[in-house]
């Protein structure tokens, strides 16, 4: 009987095996799985607090967390960041652990829904605070793996001869131990040996093939086209825990990005900004920006030149902005940002310099993997 039982269990693990191949990746690979270290975009909450005089909003494919540091100095001192903010994806976050990409294919505008949220302490007097809430949506982006269906293809293929090598490696060690799968089945510490050596030599060369996969991936469509649409509204209060807050600005942000060759890509951004005039105890203004930057080398590191003009109509004034840059993959999962340029004020003939370090975290590539 307990012989039967045993044969019994084999054979459906067979045939679970069987009639799992029939199923297709798609509707069983999860969303979570497909995660690659492309530059973590800016944050339209982080943004809206005006950080840096760049009004561009980076895009870049959606991630379900992401969080950002800023303003690191103070009267020639390192001191601890006053800015920061944190972004979700919360479709993506909430259905973490069952969004197949069949389901992602079906709503991917809407799983690229994101939600931020920022803070920031006044460096003049560490007293008023700025609370932002910001939300944006990616409507075109061609280098988000999970939408790639080329990129796909070739990581089921390499995952279906895993399987088929797994397989092979089963026999192998059955053979060499002079061992049944009854035998094997049935004794928990054979089971672990028999785990422990398929593991052994089959994980280096298939981790090693995903890993080249990933790498070529990442260097080929960093500079994707990407549309991104995002808006954010911002309080001030005279309070450190926030309280009495006031509105104070709003925004809407546009950005389109294309590529220029295997090396480059062109950003083309726009931003709107309302203004609260009760703050600054003066009438409420608009202003309008064109921002455009172009990047040059590979996905991590790259370098950015950047020119802006805004128009204030509080000041009654054509500002413009010459910026240079650099972004870099600091480790998995954290990149940094550094960059500085002159901002003139083109009516009054006045101009200022302005320099910006931000470093930005999500969850490492590395912090998952297929099993």
């Amino acid at each position: 009987m307990k012989y039967i039982r045993l044969i019994f269990i084999v054979f459906l693990c067979v045939c679970g095996s069987h009639i799992s191949a029939q199923v297709s990746p798609q509707d069983t690979a999860l969303v979570k799985n497909f995660r690659l270290n492309f530059a973590i975009p800016d944050m339209p909450a982080f943004k809206i607090m005006g950080t840096n005089p760049s009004n561009i909003l980076r895009p870049s494919s959606p991630k379900a967390v992401a969080a950002m540091v800023s303003d690191f100095g103070k009267g020639g001192q390192v001191i601890l960041p006053s800015s920061f903010a944190a972004e979700i994806a919360p479709y993506i976050l909430l259905k973490s652990n069952s969004l197949t990409l069949s389901e992602y294919d079906k709503n991917s505008a809407l799983y690229s829904l994101r939600f931020s949220i920022g803070t920031q302490r006044d460096p003049e007097n560490d007293i008023t605070t700025n609370l932002a809430l910001g939300a944006r949506m990616t409507l075109i982006d061609e280098g988000d793996l999970k939408n790639d269906k080329q990129y796909r293809q070739q990581l089921f293929d390499i995952l279906a001869e895993k399987v088929a090598a797994k397989d092979a490696l089963q026999l192998q060690y059955l053979r060499q131990n002079n061992l049944t799968a009854v035998e094997v089945a049935s004794n928990p510490g054979l089971l672990q040996q028999q785990e422990d050596y398929i593991n052994q030599q089959i994980r280096r060369d298939f981790d090693a093939s995903i890993d080249s996969l990933n790498t070529a991936y990442k260097e080929q469509n960093w500079n994707k086209k990407k549309l991104d649409v995002a808006v954010a509204v911002l309080g001030t209060s005279p309070d450190s825990l926030a309280k009495d807050t006031k509105f104070s600005k709003f925004s809407i942000w546009a950005t389109y990005g294309t590529p220029l060759g295997q090396h480059g890509q062109l950003l083309l951004g726009w931003n709107f900004n309302y203004v609260s005039g009760d703050i600054e105890g003066s009438d409420d203004y608009t202003t309008n920006s064109i921002t455009t930057r172009v990047y040059g080398g590979e996905n991590k590191y790259k370098g950015f030149l950047e020119l802006q003009y805004e128009r204030d109509e509080n000041l009654g004034a054509n500002m413009y902005f010459a910026n240079l840059g650099g972004e870099f993959l600091i480790m998995d999962g954290v990149w940094g940002n550094v960059s500085a340029g002159l901002e003139r004020n083109w009516t009054d003939n006045e101009s200022h310099f302005a320099s910006n370090f931000d470093i930005k975290f999500t969850i490492p590539e590395k912090l998952k993997l297929f099993k």
